[in-house]
């Protein structure tokens, strides 16, 4: 799998998400509550809204279009809705954060 280096952990000191653009799609990296980072696309599956936009609260980002809800850690909408967002593998190498150039499948 192709990774490539997006971002330094440091570029995170302040916020927790920073949003990316990767072969034309918008990818959020952020930094989880035990210091991990994750990857995940930034698309909501409702009408597409850029979700970069939107509230992040313990790891739950609010799509600011419709309030659509999903849980940045699994990907999952919590609405109950059967849909989730695709992740990214991400890498931490020393200071510098690599994501896969496309999604990865869940049982991957």
């Amino acid at each position: 799998m192709e990774m490539i280096r997006i971002a330094k952990t440091s570029d995170f000191a302040t916020q927790p998400l920073r949003t990316y653009r990767i072969l034309g799609r918008s990818v959020g990296v952020f930094r989880e509550s035990g210091g991990g980072f994750r990857a995940m696309e930034m698309a909501c599956k409702h009408q597409g809204a850029d979700l970069s936009g939107g509230r992040l609260k313990d790891n739950i980002i609010t799509c600011p279009w419709h309030g659509w809800k999903y849980d940045l850690s699994t990907g999952e909408c919590t609405w109950g809705a059967p849909v989730h967002l695709r992740p990214y593998a991400c890498e931490v190498r020393g200071e510098d954060i690599y994501i896969s150039l496309r999604p990865v499948e869940v049982d991957e």
